[in-house]
């Protein structure tokens, strides 16, 4: 439903790439990485990989050679990609160290050299159309009608491999982009470059309005500002106008408030957050106005995981949310006044003790087996939050150099989950994780507030939703 959420229950107790890297918190079990991977020629074009243990890959995939004699294999556990030096030519029983080419690779990747490219998408090889940007490819794929792009491709003057990213949606798959230093605007439909020959243009305030024989067709919002060879979908211009908003305008007023990323405006209130089907379901913020806001998520609608209620006199409700209320693991601050435990419909059912230990480091306060405690690391790190079987469940994570996670961890103490990650530079990710990684439906901000959001895939945005 489209309607302003109930405040009755929760005002009684108001509360790639250039984006940072995610560090890992401390745990009591830790590996160290593998070294020395090696592979062994097995026949006339099989290879058998192996780590720096002497442990065979078992779940590996040959890609190319793209015209060399250098073969590239993919580990798809490990997200891998490793180049096998001189491999293609080497005789049967012969063996070489594998050379890392790149890691945390998803399933949409381009691997390159200076002869030829691959385009993998759920890793499957494609072929589409493609226009080159700057060194950067406008990549159209007609048998998934989408358009991707291929970051730094020809920038890359050896080998090379990188995330393939989804544009945003755009009208017929029609982007524009600006050429600062020579004073000149491109665009690119379903992969190949507009007949210049027909398009004259014309500046409307910030933006620059393509004409198509004489018609107005395109605007390119934000042309006279935009810095260059940043891609953008078009607006489309119908005979009849574009409908702007105004102030005190209700309904979605920005992006997809059906199935992507959108903006609703209220009458008192607004969510900004995830779609599904009309409903608010997935990472999101709604706000009230005059009384508070919540960071969290949410399903079918209504809150429910790992959110973060946050009064506009800083009181906090955060916790274990199902059906708009805390059920589950919690605490709210009313105050100067702390409490902790199990909720039940938003009531504290089961309460924890909060108490100091001796010591300066481990568990210095409280319960951190099973309740609630204060962790402290030698290095400085510490943890609050809800422990289970002595791991971090649910709280908050800081590290020594001011970095800070919010939210879920998983029975390795690795993020998982729904959870917030403040960067001491003044980055901010926040929505879905998966073992320790930005996986599913999340917001990003570097410190300059450019913003990444969309579906994330093991670190990476694969699906741009603005």
């Amino acid at each position: 439903m489209r309607s302003t959420l109930a405040l009755t229950t929760l005002l009684f107790y108001i509360s790639f790439l250039s984006w940072a890297q995610v560090p890992t918190p401390m745990t009591t079990n830790s590996s160290s990485g593998v070294s020395g991977p090696s592979w062994t020629k097995t026949g006339s074009s099989s290879y058998t990989l192996k780590d720096g243990n002497g442990n065979t890959m078992s779940n590996t995939m040959k890609l190319y050679t793209l015209k060399t004699d250098t073969i590239s294999y993919l580990d798809k556990n490990s997200r891998t990609i490793y180049l096998l030096p001189d491999a293609e030519s080497a005789s049967d029983g012969s063996s070489g160290k594998l050379t890392v080419l790149a890691q945390n690779i998803s399933k949409n990747f381009y691997i390159t050299n200076p002869y030829s490219f691959v385009t993998m998408l759920n890793d499957e090889s494609v072929i589409g159309k493609f226009v080159n940007i700057n060194g950067s490819y406008v990549y159209y794929l007609d048998e998934t009608d989408k358009t991707y792009y291929h970051e730094g491709i020809r920038k890359i003057n050896g080998w090379g491999a990188k995330n393939v990213t989804q544009l945003p949606a755009a009208p017929n798959h029609t982007y524009w982009y600006r050429d600062v230093e020579s004073s000149s605007y491109g665009v690119i439909i379903r992969g190949e470059t507009l007949d210049y020959s027909t398009a004259t243009t014309e500046a409307d305030g910030n933006d620059l309005i393509v004409k198509i024989n004489g018609v107005k067709t395109y605007r390119l919002p934000g042309y006279y500002t935009m810095a260059s060879f940043i891609i953008k979908p078009v607006e489309l211009i119908s005979s009849g106008g574009s409908t702007t908003t105004t102030a005190g305008t209700t309904g979605c007023v920005r992006g997809d408030c059906n199935n992507g990323w959108g903006k609703w405006q209220y009458e008192d209130a607004y969510y900004d957050g995830f779609w599904k089907n009309g409903k608010k379901e997935g990472y999101g913020l709604y706000k009230w106005d005059g009384i508070g806001k919540y960071i969290g998520n949410w399903e079918n609608d209504t809150m429910k995981g790992y959110g973060a209620y946050i009064a506009d006199n800083d009181d906090n409700i955060i916790g274990e949310y199902r059906d708009g209320e805390l059920n589950g693991l919690g605490y709210t601050v009313f105050g100067d006044t702390w409490s902790q435990g199990i909720y039940e419909n938003g009531n504290l059912s089961t309460p924890f003790d909060y108490f100091r230990n001796s010591g300066d480091t481990g568990c210095t306060s409280g319960d951190c087996q099973n309740k609630y405690g204060y962790f402290k690391y030698s290095n400085g790190d510490h943890f609050v939050g809800f422990f289970k079987n002595g791991e971090k469940y649910l709280g908050t994570y800081t590290f020594a150099d001011g970095n800070k996670y919010s939210g879920m961890f998983n029975s390795s103490g690795q993020y998982h989950g729904t959870g917030r990650f403040f960067f001491a530079d003044g980055s901010y990710y926040g929505g879905e994780w998966k073992n320790g990684k930005q996986h599913g439906k999340g917001y990003f901000h570097d410190k300059d507030i450019n913003q990444k959001i969309g579906i994330w895939e093991n670190g990476v945005l694969i699906t741009p939703m603005k």
